[in-house]
């Protein structure tokens, strides 16, 4: 390619030779132009195929003299302006989306599709899992440049990546590691719903060592096959000690580098975020000047830009339009096939490991009734979800831990889809008939953070009602005010999304019992009367532990299969589908992963 460059550039010299000496001066130009755009690797074709119109453009003016050539030059000139310009377009990526940051940017607090995504932009770890995993399980280095561990898995070392500077000019180092993990778990007890908390950083980890300048160790307190997985996790996002007191970090108003404990050493630095009313306005990203690795070309694009739409239908809206360049969460089902036959954008798509689940509320009437639960259950219909509100782009999902992944099995199936018969039986010992129904609220999220939220709703409310014993009313909220329902425990059942921290089963089977969720299943005693559910809860995570402090591939599938069945029978927490990934871009744009981990890599992302 540059051999062309080089030639296309002899070429114009001579014929600069041959003109007057005012002539020259225009030559000049354009050659110092053209020259000036094959430093971007991303635009060499574009430049050569300039640099031969420009030929073309001259050999035609030397036939038919100078007049000609003055008007070709003044179009040439025209030209290398509207490149330029081009160019500047092409710096900047726009991302359209209906997600919104949950809370923070602290990795202490933050457990949310859309904070973790722009903390993988901004922070680094000490292992990333390589785009394109199709397990999600191949680790590459990150701030860490190679590590080892002991036989039993219970002591890891790393040794760590040299000449790593932060913004501040700090440069990293284990002290470094050592201190955002025992932030992390020091901030558990005042932020019990962090993902530190809900990953078990305390549980996990015994203690981080230092051992040297760039090498580090970390004593666990089991033999934990999956840590590779945790490290690779938002929440293990190293922090700038400067900026992360032991202390929840949240936003603050004009004020980004304030915003983020985070050590700012990804691929861009945060530059701009804006909020109002716990929703997000503008995010802007800036290329990191001190990223470790700007030599292999990353980031790709020098800013990306976050765009927020209230809904699919306006998102859907401004990728044809092309106000964006990319739509990622969250396109609806029927507009993304839609735009598979619409020539002006493509449609990219992947693994999917994003499940939802529907909850009960446990601690009272009706729901702290373990028949009931478990006839509602029955009543559910996936495979109408499945078909109608994701036109199959999504699958009924069985099993808390999703197909194709370890310990995965298909135990709710037992209990059936619009499974009437057993719904009838199970409410009619617990005293509900067509003429005593059984009535509870339904909740789902209004906002857009989930996908097709209230076309959902009314899928599940039919599909319920239709057992002609159930009523079902269906209320709202945006994701604000549905996360402090969740907590406030107001809810009666309730539809939640998970997307995975790691890609292990160790990350999907512990949902039934999560403590963040608010089921109350978990606890010993309910409004001062024991849990029957109690010892059921205690059995699965035992279980669980089991399986997260062994090896033996066929022993943890077992375990996670005993985990299956318990849920079955207590039904605290249910299964309803797992989706697929996609993502809508302008043709120019290549780069995009969709993997397993679900990771959107916007420094991999160019025009």
């Amino acid at each position: 390619m540059m051999e062309k460059i080089e030639l296309s550039i002899v070429v114009l010299v001579l014929i600069g030779i041959i003109v007057s000496s005012g002539t020259m001066y225009y030559m000049t130009t354009v050659v110092d132009n053209l020259s000036t755009l094959t430093d971007d690797v991303s635009t060499l074709t574009e430049s050569v195929t300039n640099l031969t119109s420009t030929i073309s453009d001259l050999a035609l003016i030397m036939s038919e003299g100078f007049q000609e050539y003055a008007e070709a030059i003044a179009a040439l000139t025209a030209r290398l302006a509207a490149i330029e310009a081009g160019l500047a377009t092409k710096e900047t990526l726009i991302v359209g989306t209906t997600d919104s940051v949950e809370k923070t940017l602290d990795p202490a607090q933050a457990y949310d599709y859309f904070g973790w995504c722009i903390l993988q932009q901004i922070g680094g770890t000490l292992v990333s899992v390589e785009p394109g995993s199709p397990k999600g399980s191949d680790f590459i280095p990150d701030l860490a440049v190679n590590w080892s561990s002991n036989d039993d898995l219970d002591i890891w070392d790393f040794n760590l990546r040299e000449g790593v500077t932060f913004s501040d000019g700090t440069e990293f180092n284990a002290t470094h590691v050592k201190y955002s993990f025992d932030r992390a778990i020091a901030l558990i007890p005042s932020i019990p719903e962090g993902a530190p908390a809900g990953l078990g950083y305390d549980a996990i980890i015994d203690r981080t060592e230092v051992l040297d300048t760039y090498k580090v160790r970390f004593h666990l307190k089991m033999s934990f096959s999956p840590f590779l997985g945790i490290l690779a996790s938002r929440s293990s996002t190293i922090v700038n000690p400067q900026y992360a007191p032991i202390a929840q970090i949240n936003h603050t108003t004009a004020d980004p580098r304030a915003s983020t404990p985070v050590a700012f050493a990804g691929p861009y630095v945060l530059s701009k975020w804006n909020r109002v009313a716990g929703r997000d306005v503008e995010i802007k990203l800036d290329a990191n000047p001190n990223y470790w690795d700007l030599a292999s070309g990353y980031p790709r694009m020098a800013h990306v830009i976050f765009r927020f739409y209230s809904d699919a239908a306006t998102l859907r809206l401004a990728i044809e339009a092309g106000d964006i360049d990319m739509a990622y969460r969250h396109t609806s089902p029927t507009d993304v096939l839609d735009l598979e036959d619409n020539p002006n954008v493509k449609v990219w798509w992947g693994t999917g490991a994003a499940i939802q689940y529907f909850c009960f509320q446990t601690k009272r009437a009706p729901f702290n009734d373990t028949r009931v639960r478990v006839a509602v259950t029955a009543a559910l219909n996936r495979t109408a979800v499945c078909d109608t509100v994701f036109l199959g782009l999504s699958d009924p999902l069985y099993s808390i831990i999703p197909p194709g992944m370890l310990g995965h099995t298909e135990a709710f199936q037992k209990l059936g889809d619009a499974n009437y018969t057993l719904t009838t039986s199970l409410l009619a010992a617990a005293g509900y008939d067509a003429t005593n129904k059984l009535v509870f609220d339904l909740w789902y999220e209004s906002s857009g953070h989930y996908p097709m939220s209230a076309e959902q709703a009314l899928m599940y409310k039919e599909a319920l009602e239709g057992s002609g014993v159930i009523t079902v009313t269906l209320k709202s909220a945006d994701w604000a005010g549905y996360k402090q329902n969740r907590d406030s425990e107001i809810m009666d059942a309730y539809i939640y999304g998970w997307y995975p921290d790691y890609v292990d089963p160790d990350n999907y089977a512990f949902l039934y019992w999560a403590k963040w969720i608010h089921t109350n299943y978990y606890n010993e005693t309910i409004n001062g009367l024991p849990n029957p559910s109690y010892p059921a809860y205690l059995q699965q995570v035992a279980l669980y532990d089991e399986a997260r402090a062994t090896t033996n591939i066929t022993l943890r599938e077992e375990l996670y299969a005993q985990i299956d069945e318990i849920a079955v029978e207590q039904c605290s927490v249910v299964p309803l589908w797992v989706g697929s990934g996609w993502a809508v871009t302008t043709p120019p744009i290549y780069g995009v992963f969709l993997d397993i981990t679900q990771d959107m890599r916007y420094w991999l992302i160019y025009k």
